[in-house]
């Protein structure tokens, strides 16, 4: 009685204990379909692998019936009779480990399985204890031949490779079922040791592949005719391993965050998905020709959303300051609020509390027009207008209307680009100032496909706002700003992009640590940065955007803007209170200006303006002020 008691309490003991370390191991393990690695694969435009997939996902029924024979007489005779683990490798394993201090045992699909989805490959005690209760686990959740499909997708065969249908592929250039049986030998054979034995290098490799064909023989599989045929067919298999080249990380990460913003689930898109893009394979040789690592591109598609071509860092969320690239979105607005080409902007020098903007060229015109201040992207007269149109009013505008997202500052200094922000932000915004006025917003995917040839998703064009009318119609500001934006690249500082015979319209953008160049025509637009210091947007960018314009055929597309505009009547404006009435006299103390050269400056001034210019200077000295009077007060009577 002692001794069945003690019996009871022993399997009692044994029984709890072993479940407790089965649930401690299972209770938290993710489905195994979360961490198969991953096969989705993204495509250009025209189909093309953006990147060979490592792990492509087959359906069972898409491997062929002698690859599943040879795999299970070779790795696994009773993996549809047993319940996860080989009772008798396993105790020929607790042999070696125990005597010959080997920690060995033998191993079933499905513990292979485990092995490669749940575990790392070291070779301890507790790595095989965890091992055995996974495959349990994996067999209770999942039927045989689910688990099969897992391992035949998820084996590893070398070479960063995961899968039969991969390695198929990758090894061969086949599709799994056009296999023959000694590349089926060759392929199992990769298993036992797949940095080693893979077909990559065939040398040495048959006669362990022909010890696949001689168990097919001892199991009857194969006749001694067809074991004779196939050991020396073997002899004859080549590799044809595909030529790999280096995708883009970052085209990649901004597919994927695309594709969370649409709801994907990855796990799920890991499973034999494709994704086709927008981007051209063309574009992306040519920018990888002509760009350096110091470059960041995007070419855009401005009337569907369409990411066409995509080059460098911080494309999609990066933070560079704009420079003058910023300029044409408060003109747009102030052509919106009635503003004109020739309507006049006062060019001269300007102090704000303790900041002293200048133009790039250290000179001052006096008075120049709306046009020329931004086909030669002056900075005063930009300041001035921006200061007329209201600092706060055209960050609303930029922000609720062009939609363009970025670090703000919270000064002046915005008008002269210091906001931080991406080449996908100014994109969006530009797209509303060249066709009318409709903000579009861009994306890179353009289809989601499941593996059975379902469509999940087709894109569509996506317009983030449509810009309200004020004084002039959104239509009517884009076709005057288009027209500036011609003449920037026509005689203007980006003449190096003009390309004769093309009608490009363009911008470009200088910061302290970045250069840009923006160019466009009827349908598509391209914008390039380039980090460094010292660099000039019209000098080291736009000769850039140039090349590849060239041969991408950027300026053949027509804009479809009306030609019919409404001239309004110039708006009062008075930014004399803006301009730096003590610094002007210290340069005509110190030589650097004298009394003539800015009396012709104030002979471009109507009488209102000249009599409020003498106003103000003649609180910082009378005798100068009567001086400006007696050159040129009785030309203006």
């Amino acid at each position: 009685m002692k001794k069945l008691i003690v019996f009871i309490l022993g399997f009692a003991l044994s029984f709890f204990g072993l479940y407790y370390l089965y649930t401690s191991f299972t209770k938290n393990l993710p489905e195994p379909e979360t961490v198969i690695p991953s096969s989705l694969i993204i495509e250009y435009s025209d189909g093309t692998p953006f990147y060979f997939p490592k792990a492509l996902w087959y359906n069972l029924d898409e491997y062929p019936e002698k690859l599943i024979t040879v795999l299970i007489i070779s790795e696994d005779e009773d993996f549809f009779n047993h319940m996860g683990i080989d009772v008798l490798g396993l105790f020929r394993g607790i042999y070696k480990t125990l005597i010959e201090k080997n920690v060995q045992g033998g191993s079933t699909l499905t513990q292979q399985l485990a092995r490669s989805l749940y575990l790392t490959q070291e070779r301890t005690i507790q790595r095989k204890i965890k091992e055995i209760f996974i495959s349990f686990y994996i067999e209770k959740i999942r039927t045989k031949d689910e688990i099969l499909e897992l391992y035949l997708n998820t084996v590893y065969m070398g070479n960063g490779i995961y899968g039969f249908g991969t390695a198929a592929k990758y090894y061969f250039g086949k599709e799994p079922k056009d296999l023959t049986l000694p590349e089926i030998a060759l392929l199992v054979n990769t298993v036992k040791s797949p940095e080693y034995y893979n077909p990559q290098d065939l040398k040495g490799h048959y006669e362990k592949a022909r010890i696949v064909l001689k168990r097919m023989l001892n199991e009857g599989v194969l006749s001694e005719d067809d074991y004779k045929k196939y050991s020396e067919e073997i002899l004859k298999v080549n590799s044809n391993k595909i030529v790999e080249k280096k995708y883009d990380e970052d085209i990649f990460w901004r597919v994927i965050e695309e594709l969370k913003e649409l709801g994907f689930n990855l796990d799920i898109l890991r499973k034999g998905f494709r994704v086709k893009t927008t981007l051209i394979k063309d574009y992306k040789e040519i920018l990888d020709e002509v760009l350096s690592d110091k470059n960041a591109a995007l070419i855009f598609n401005y009337t569907t959303g369409e990411i066409l071509g995509y080059f460098g860092k911080g494309v999609n969320s990066g933070r560079r300051q704009t420079g003058s690239l910023i300029k044409p979105f408060y003109y747009y607005k102030a052509l919106l609020d009635g503003y004109n080409l020739d309507s006049k902007l006062f060019d001269l020098p300007i102090k704000i509390g303790d900041w002293t903007p200048q133009n790039f060229e250290k000179n001052y015109f006096g008075q120049t027009s709306l046009e020329e201040a931004l086909v030669h992207s002056r900075n005063i007269p930009s300041l001035n207008l921006y200061l007329m149109l209201g600092d706060n009013n055209v960050r609303i505008f930029l922000k609720d209307q062009l939609k363009i997202g970025g670090f703000y500052p919270n000064d002046l200094t915005l008008s002269l680009g210091t906001l931080e922000t991406s080449h996908e932000e100014l994109a969006k915004g530009f797209s509303a100032l060249l066709n009318g006025g409709i903000v579009i917003e861009p994306h890179i995917v353009d289809e989601v496909i499941s593996y059975d040839g379902a469509v999940y998703y087709k894109a569509k064009t996506n317009v983030s706002n449509v810009i309200k009318n004020s004084k002039r119609s959104p239509l009517e500001a884009s076709y005057l700003l288009i027209n500036i934006l011609r003449e920037v690249v026509k005689r203007g500082t980006g003449v190096r992009a003009n390309i004769p015979g093309r009608y490009i319209v363009g911008k470009t953008g200088t910061a302290e640590q970045y250069a840009w160049f923006m160019g466009a025509d009827g349908k598509t637009l391209m914008i390039i940065s380039q980090d460094g210091k010292d660099l000039l947007g019209g000098r080291d960018v736009a000769p850039l955007w140039k090349a590849i314009a060239l041969k991408i055929d950027i300026g053949k597309n027509p804009f479809n803007i009306s030609s019919v505009y409404r001239k309004l009547n110039v708006i009062k404006i008075n930014p004399l209170k803006y301009i730096d009435y003590n610094y002007i006299y210290q340069m005509i103390q110190e030589g650097k200006l004298t009394v003539s050269a800015l009396a012709n400056i104030l002979k471009t001034f109507d009488r209102d303006s000249l009599l409020e210019f003498l106003s103000y200077m003649n609180t910082i000295s009378q005798d100068l002020t009567i001086e400006l009077w007696n050159i040129i007060g009785g030309d203006n009577q």
